[in-house]
């Protein structure tokens, strides 16, 4: 009794070599992220830290929807948004900086 081994045909379609190619971009793509600069599209280029955030609902006169604000602990800031029906977005309604209305830069109350 006789093996008969055969050597297999190198497979040079197409569809094989572009998912090479396919392969090689993503490694190279994987290895390129170190290397990739951070994001620095904060105030001044500055990282913030981490943060610690709060979030308590309400309702603000003439609006039907609730408003939900957004208070960073860390930063001492703090944004209001509400859901808009229509549009089916949140909306930004407001922004305060309160370090800043602590210290005596708040706006006067009419």
């Amino acid at each position: 009794m006789t093996l008969c081994m055969t050597t297999p045909k190198p497979i040079r379609s197409r569809r094989l070599q572009a998912l090479i190619a396919a392969n090689l971009l993503m490694a190279l793509a994987i290895a390129a992220v170190p290397f990739a600069r951070p994001a620095t599209a904060q105030e001044g280029g500055a990282v913030r830290s981490v943060s610690t955030y709060s979030m308590a609902g309400g309702n603000i006169g003439g609006v039907d929807a609730g408003v939900l604000f957004i208070v960073d602990e860390t930063h001492e800031e703090m944004i209001s948004v509400m859901w808009n029906e229509k549009s089916r977005l949140i909306v930004p309604i407001g922004y305060r900086n309160l370090n800043a209305d602590a210290a005596g830069g708040a706006r006067p109350r009419p």
